[in-house]
C-alpha cells in the first residue's frame, strides 16, 4: 500500500474537519451539566422581550402584554406603550383612527388582530 504525503494530510484534514463539527454540534445541544434546557432558555428570551408571536395566534389588542405587541413587525416598544396606554378598542380600526398605527401596519396584521 503506497501512501504519499496529499492522501496522508487531506485524511488527517478530513478527520479534524468532522471532529470539529462533532464539537460544535455536542456543545450546541449541550448537556444535563450546566447548560440551560431549550424551555429555559425560551423562558429566559421571553421575560427579555424577544419573545415572537406565531403567526397562527391570533392577538387581542385590548388584553395583549407589552411583549406580544412588540413580536408583531412594525410595533416597537414607543408603539406597543401608546397602544397599552389608549386601551380599550371598540375594534381593530380604532388602531388608525386614533393614529396609534398607520393603516398599513394595520392592514399588514389585520387578519391576526382582535377585540
Amino acid at each position: 500500500m503506497d501512501l504519499d504525503k496529499t492522501s496522508v494530510m487531506g485524511g488527517i484534514a478530513a478527520a479534524a474537519v468532522g471532529a470539529i463539527g462533532a464539537a460544535v454540534a455536542y456543545g450546541a445541544l449541550g448537556t444535563r451539566r450546566g447548560r440551560a434546557s431549550a424551555k429555559a432558555l425560551a423562558a429566559k428570551a421571553k421575560r427579555l422581550g424577544a419573545a415572537v408571536i406565531p403567526s397562527s395566534d391570533a392577538v387581542n389588542i385590548n388584553k395583549a402584554s407589552h411583549h406580544e405587541l412588540t413580536g408583531l413587525k412594525h410595533i416597537g416598544k414607543a408603539r406597543a406603550k401608546r397602544i397599552l396606554a389608549a386601551r380599550p378598542f371598540r375594534s381593530v380600526d380604532d388602531l388608525v383612527s386614533r393614529g396609534l398605527v398607520p393603516e398599513e401596519v394595520l392592514a399588514r396584521h389585520r387578519d391576526r388582530l382582535t377585540v
